[in-house]
């Protein structure tokens, strides 16, 4: 991938879906052996950021939480992904009986809202979405969970994660969309690769800054 003060667009492409279009399934508990409270698997609190290493990049790519705001009769928090210090994207996550669902899309809602993160996923580890749109356009995905462990620039050691393999099919001729996001007790996600472009852009956490309680 070319440096992004050459080709900016590029990234930015590769960007916008993975934020606005990954769509996971989180296994409940993520180990048996260390039981997780499911919302901890992606730690919602206005002022928590997670700041990502770019695969061939200098630039780090920012994702904050940045305020609640209302989808319909939804309290949903709204996450800002920045880039050289410009949002470049949004979207409005809310927790929910069935989990973590995705209300909005930039200024885009999501109908009907998506669960990235089910608190009760099929015993086989895969399944799949019902027909979803976004901005007039339609999607469906499918998805493969697994515990796994992961090693990013967070920590020197291994890390324990609940991995989702997510393919996400919008139809009209356009290539399918597949990403790969591993999920942290505690942290949220650690390590996301997307697989839109002839090169895979992968991104590792290289910091979590959780908002201090008052």
């Amino acid at each position: 991938m070319m440096h992004y003060p050459k080709r900016p667009s590029q990234v930015e492409h590769c960007m916008r879906p993975l934020v606005l279009l990954t769509v996971a399934v989180a296994a409940s508990p993520a180990f048996a052996d260390e039981p997780t409270k499911f919302e901890n698997l992606l730690p919602l609190a206005i002022g928590n950021s997670w700041t990502y290493k770019v695969s061939g990049q200098d630039d780090r790519f920012v994702v904050r939480v940045a305020r609640q705001e209302m989808v319909g009769e939804q309290t949903c928090f709204r996450l800002d992904a920045s880039l050289k210090d410009r949002v470049v994207a949004s979207e409005h996550l809310a927790f929910t009986k069935e989990g973590l669902c995705r209300f909005r899309v930039d200024k885009e809602d999501v109908f009907p809202p998506v669960c990235v993160l089910k608190q009760n996923p099929p015993k086989n580890g895969r399944w799949r979405s019902q027909p979803f749109q976004v901005a007039g356009r339609t999607a469906t995905g499918v998805f493969t969970v697994s515990n796994t462990e992961v090693t990013v620039p967070f920590r020197k050691e291994k890390i324990k994660a609940v991995t989702v393999d997510a393919t996400v099919n919008e139809g009209g001729g356009r290539p399918a969309l597949r990403t790969v996001v591993s999920y942290a007790d505690g942290v949220g996600i650690v390590k996301q690769e997307v697989m839109s472009a002839k090169t895979p852009l992968v991104l590792e956490l290289e910091k979590f800054e959780k908002e201090e309680e008052e």
